[in-house]
């Protein structure tokens, strides 16, 4: 940001800067030398303010933006992306996101029609195109949520929807009823078997991660490393507990403490937080990556803490193996699970999942010789042997594609190991005050879904 705002003051003097985000929980002293406005808030109902305009009511206008997912640089999917909400209520004592809203969630599409709606603007691009909502913990409401279901329902096309929800939220529901909002993945906060929030109340991690799986819906799991109760035998049994629910993505994050929760503020009360960094806030706010350790722990050095972090990932990847092959193994019991369901919506859903395991056929090969340990390369073996036996065995071009496919991961992995070609493409943008609208007109796009003038940008 500092050298963001320096390139700006140099280039354009008479501009005015307006910075947003959650890094405005640093105190003002720090900001207000770089910005002439400072959001920190909604920022939509932000910008009609300063701005003069007059402050319409939710739902905004919804824009398009695409996120490409790609594969050995080859092009699998892309994802629309659906902001939903803002904040949390759940108000963990640790989340930025739940505090900067005062605890409140803040629903940019209030009601389950209307993220049906922008949905629907994201399948007139592409009707298989994948969806993301951004919003906290969206089932925690579920009136909302079945409003969305209802509207998935009616719409009668099975989506593929990951979103973010919590124990607490997910007890509300039964696995049909998640199926039946097109949501087949989601982020679950496991964070540790001994922390004790209220998110984490409801049915055991174990039942619902076992019962998801079975039906095809993919979950990305987060544990926090760093807890004051945890030392390294801990840490390797809560690692342990989590690996044996065989999620399909793993997150491991050093409990850190950000301006406004209260977390930092017991850390600074106390006088826990590191103090290089309690001296210079600049460091500090450089140092808040997750991936650092800031407060001193009762039991662990900051290095320990940190190389129990790598060690996670590590143990992660040696036990359960690629991400890639986690989730095709869940589509594959999902699709054994749903093809032969009573319910129209969810064979087309069983479907779907066969349409994209038979995507994934030309990386086993690479996952053969790549693959990270014996046990691992022995499982991806018997899992393409499952998955032939259920869906037929390669074609002559899936064979070649596989071919093809362990020179891209070798080149892949050579490029990631020397850093190069790791930056996405700029992409510019021109806005001018006052030019005529190019929005085009798209008769079977959804009311109250902005139309894009063009392809949409993507975001890598």
């Amino acid at each position: 940001m500092i050298e963001t705002v320096e390139i700006i003051r140099k280039y354009a003097p008479r501009a005015q800067i307006v910075l947003g985000g959650y890094g405005t929980v640093l105190d003002d002293s720090l900001l207000r030398p770089y910005g002439d406005h400072i959001c920190r808030e909604e920022g939509v109902t932000f910008m009609r303010r300063l701005l003069g305009e007059p402050p319409h009511p939710l739902p905004h206008r919804h824009p398009l933006i695409v996120n490409p997912l790609r594969v050995f640089g080859r092009l699998i999917s892309r994802t629309g992306i659906v902001f939903g909400g803002l904040g949390c209520p759940n108000a963990c004592d640790f989340c930025c996101t739940s505090f900067f809203f005062k605890k409140k969630h803040v629903k940019l599409l209030p009601t389950g029609q209307d993220i049906y709606r922008v949905i629907r603007g994201y399948l007139d691009i592409d009707p298989k195109m994948a969806i993301l909502i951004i919003d906290e913990d969206f089932l925690l409401n579920r009136r909302r949520a079945m409003e969305f279901r209802d509207a998935v329902q009616a719409g009668g096309v099975p989506l593929a929807v990951f979103c973010f929800a919590s124990i607490r939220a997910l007890s509300q529901y039964t696995v049909q009823e998640i199926l039946e909002m097109g949501i087949d993945g989601m982020w679950i906060g496991y964070e540790g078997t001994r922390s004790g929030y209220a998110k984490q109340k409801g049915r055991s991690a174990e039942e619902i991660f076992k019962e998801f799986r079975e039906h095809g819906i993919s979950i990305l799991a987060s544990m926090i490393v760093g807890f004051p109760y945890q030392t390294p035998e801990i840490i390797e049994e809560e690692l342990a507990g989590l690996l044996a629910l065989k999620p399909d993505l793993t997150q491991f994050m050093i409990y850190g403490p950000t301006p406004g929760t209260p977390f930092f503020d017991r850390v600074v009360k106390e006088g826990l937080l590191a103090p290089e960094l309690a001296a210079d806030m600049v460091k500090y706010a450089r140092t808040a990556s997750g991936f650092s350790s800031m407060v001193i722990h009762p039991t662990m050095s900051a290095k320990e803490i940190e190389f129990q972090q790598t060690r996670c990932f590590q143990e992660d990847f040696k036990r359960l193996g690629p991400t890639i092959f986690r989730a095709v193994e869940t589509w594959l019991l999902g699709y054994l699970k749903l093809k032969d369901s009573p319910s129209a919506f969810l064979r087309k859903k069983a479907a779907l999942f066969a349409e994209d395991i038979r995507k994934a056929y030309p990386v086993f090969l690479a996952g053969k010789v790549f693959g990270p340990t014996p046990h691992v390369r022995r499982w991806m073996g018997d899992l393409q042997k499952r998955i032939h036996a259920v869906l037929g065995r390669p074609t002559l071009f899936e064979k070649i594609q596989s071919v093809a496919g362990v020179a891209a991961a070798a080149w892949t992995g050579l490029t990631l190991k020397l850093g190069l070609f790791q930056h996405p493409n700029l992409v510019r943008n021109e806005y001018r005050m006052g030019a005529p609208s190019k929005a085009v007109s798209h008769p079977s796009r959804a009311p109250g879904v902005e139309a894009p003038s063009r392809e949409p940008v993507p975001v890598e």
